[in-house]
């Protein structure tokens, strides 16, 4: 059996460079993950995806401090477990990571989303995991639940899963499940397709598209992957799926809105066009069945 892919956390970290404030958003994050890649029943059941996979498994630039998980549990019995095992997996990592001036903790209770959390389609839940230095005012403010340090774990659950692999995690030695590039790219035009639906305006998505094709391109990407993957996802919300649908005018404009506002999270931004035009060739490049193409 192959070794999995490994991410370099450790060269992450050190990109932040004299940056002190993005240095301890970047430790903090190392030990959330590897918090949940070294507790059983966290590690079984949470899958990594979203800006945080985006940036450490595949350099993207694009600046996000939050980490997303698709979670396969229960929601209402894994919620409930979350804070004390999080709490403890927490205390290991910082300890096997060496980061042992740094204290971390689930602060408050967990945001469950929407109010019929248990009952509906898509829930999830929002953990603020709040982080200090040992022995600064800061730790004060943790011990007493209002720090002002946070880092914001989202947990989807009921989410299709297509495809995902393991990865190693260099500092910390230990093991994660994750979204593929196939499945992070069926996400991403599921979630553009969904943009009037669901009222949003998503600017990042065309971006992160483009950068994951150019990054990787048809060595590492399957189109018959991407469009089963897309298929079930957009079937699984109600999202209608076309081949002319990426055209839409309205969605273009969504996703349109605010692009140069990333210049300050990517420092040298592609134009929108330039992106679109690559989100828009591979798309329309999947194996689409000849039902989708009347669209």
């Amino acid at each position: 059996m192959s070794e999995p892919p490994i991410i370099n956390l450790v060269d992450w970290i050190a990109e932040a460079g004299s940056d002190r404030i993005k240095r301890a958003q970047r430790e903090v994050t190392a030990i959330i993950l590897n918090a949940v890649a070294s507790e059983e029943d966290l590690r079984a059941n949470l899958v990594l995806k979203g800006g945080t996979l985006l940036a450490v498994a595949h350099g993207s630039s694009r600046q996000t401090t939050d980490i997303d998980f698709t979670s396969k549990a229960d929601p209402e019995e894994f919620a409930a477990a979350f804070p004390e095992r999080m709490n403890r997996a927490l205390d290991r990592a910082r300890a096997r990571l060496g980061y042992v001036n740094w204290r971390c903790r689930v602060q408050g209770k967990l945001d469950r989303q929407p109010r019929n959390f248990a009952a509906d389609s898509f829930p999830s839940v929002a953990a603020r995991i709040a982080y200090a230095r040992a022995g600064t005012p800061s730790e004060k403010r943790l011990d007493a639940g209002h720090c002002s340090d946070i880092i914001e774990m989202e947990i989807s659950f009921r989410e299709p899963l297509v495809e995902t692999q393991e990865v190693k995690l260099l500092a910390g030695n230990t093991r994660l499940e994750v979204y593929s590039v196939n499945e992070v790219l069926a996400e991403k035009f599921r979630a553009y397709l969904q943009q009037g639906i669901r009222n949003r305006r998503r600017r990042q998505d065309i971006y992160d598209i483009a950068f994951l094709i150019q990054q990787h391109g048809d060595a590492e990407i399957d189109r018959e992957k991407v469009m089963t993957s897309l298929r079930e996802k957009c079937a699984a919300r109600s999202v209608p799926l076309g081949i002319d649908l990426i055209d839409d005018p309205d969605l273009i404009e969504r996703a349109r809105s605010q692009w140069e506002t990333m210049a300050l999270e990517v420092g040298t931004l592609p134009s929108f066009k330039e992106c679109f035009d690559v989100a828009r060739s591979f798309y329309r490049s999947l194996p689409w069945p000849k039902a989708d193409q009347r669209h």
